[in-house]
């Protein structure tokens, strides 16, 4: 009798090991969600820490630059691995348009004999047209774009290059870089001011010592001069914000031929 009630025993014993073996499957199963996912929201915290320390990494960067010559801080593109911060300026278009009275022929370059400035509305200084260059377009887009935004002009021709400003001080809200570019409109070009110009006006080529500038177009404008005349280069810049104004210009003859031939053919 105790004989066959062990061998009962040991018959149900079969279902008992199955049912826990069952248990400890799902309980592993549990513990192994639970490592997932305490994993998970670990590499989580990381990265948000790894971000929020980008965030710190860049706001702390400093960039030297404006007028007088300063530090301040700044903000960087900072990658998220390495740390490395690539503090770029910004790229801006400036655009020297000039013009001829009636009273002078096409034939020579000083028939040129005025320039259009912008007056800004910001600082109610002088300003040659322009503006920053947008992510999708190039540099001559770029200066179609701000001509018909600031003067209502449609332009139809490529400007020619006349050089590239890239001093760190030019600017002393953002460190900037501008491509300064040039054309040529007939006596009846009559422009008027959009959104970013409180007013458009025409000097003399004669008269730009005798007004005050934003940044350093005062240099850009006596620089264009000095190409436009054949005059030799001058280094410096005194009457600007600073005597040393670093920029690179085109040759002046080269500047002078694109000029001539542009003139010639308004003629």
């Amino acid at each position: 009798m105790y004989q066959h009630n062990a061998r009962k025993v040991s018959k149900r014993g079969f279902p008992g090991k199955e049912k826990a073996l069952r248990i400890s499957l799902a309980a592993n199963a549990v513990f192994l969600l639970s490592l997932i996912l305490i994993s998970h929201k670990h590499d989580q915290q990381k990265l948000e820490l790894s971000q929020e320390n980008v965030k710190i990494t860049g706001s702390n960067q400093q960039w030297h630059g404006g007028h007088p010559a300063q530090s301040r801080n700044g903000s960087c593109l900072c990658g998220g691995d390495d740390q490395y911060c690539m503090c770029t300026p910004d790229l801006a278009v400036d655009l020297i348009i000039t013009s001829s009275s009636k009273s002078q022929k096409v034939k020579y370059s000083n028939a040129v004999d005025s320039v259009w400035l912008v007056r800004r509305r910001d600082t109610d200084q002088l300003a040659t047209m322009g503006g920053f260059v947008e992510i999708n377009e190039t540099v001559e887009n770029a200066v179609k774009r701000e001509l018909k935004e600031e003067m209502g002009y449609d332009l139809t021709t490529l400007p020619k290059l006349v050089g590239v400003y890239s001093d760190p001080r030019r600017d002393s809200r953002r460190r900037t870089v501008s491509v300064v570019f040039v054309i040529h409109m007939s006596e009846d070009f009559h422009p008027h001011a959009g959104d970013d110009a409180k007013e458009v006006i025409q000097i003399s080529i004669d008269d730009i010592e005798k007004h005050t500038y934003f940044s350093d177009h005062r240099t850009i404008l006596l620089d264009y001069r000095a190409q436009l005349r054949g005059e030799s280069y001058r280094q410096s810049t005194n009457g600007d914000f600073a005597v040393d104004i670093i920029r690179s210009t085109c040759p002046a003859s080269a500047t002078i031929k694109r000029m001539d031939d542009r003139l010639l053919k308004a003629g």
